[in-house]
């Protein structure tokens, strides 16, 4: 992993805090380690050092390392993100494949309804004298 302020230009001076551990990213490195298809989704999903699972990352300026500063910006991010709708819930109409995980709004743009899922058709049900229920002379 790379050394963020050593970086050459300004704009890739820049870490991403993973929430659950307190270990030092640059936001780019992080990012290829979270795409990286090398492994299962709970590894790429946790710290590369100490294994610790984090959901999200956070790109921010600064290094953070004092709790209470931590709690801070991660309050200030997800409070940030979660006015921001969900790509997934409005592509998916109304499902979030992060279900509880997802930081993001789970609304739909005004004017789109909640489309629920059909249930399967159902199958008539046979009387022993070959008529269907609900339907005439049953």
């Amino acid at each position: 992993m790379d050394r963020v302020y050593e970086k050459p230009l300004p704009e890739e001076r820049v870490f991403g805090i993973l929430p659950n551990c307190s270990h030092a990213y640059c936001l780019g490195c992080i990012r290829k380690w979270r795409r990286s298809r090398d492994f299962q989704n709970g590894v790429i999903k946790a710290c590369p050092q100490c294994r610790v699972t984090s959901s999200y990352y956070i790109p921010h300026k600064y290094w953070v390392s004092e709790a209470g500063e931590k709690e801070k910006l991660i309050e200030t991010f997800k409070a940030r993100t979660g006015k921001i709708r969900c790509k997934f819930f409005v592509r998916n109409q109304g499902h979030c494949p992060f279900k509880s995980d997802c930081i993001y709004l789970h609304e739909l743009p005004p004017g789109r309804l909640l489309r629920c899922r059909r249930p399967p058709p159902r199958m008539p049900i046979v009387s022993g004298g070959g008529n269907t229920l609900g339907g005439e002379g049953g």
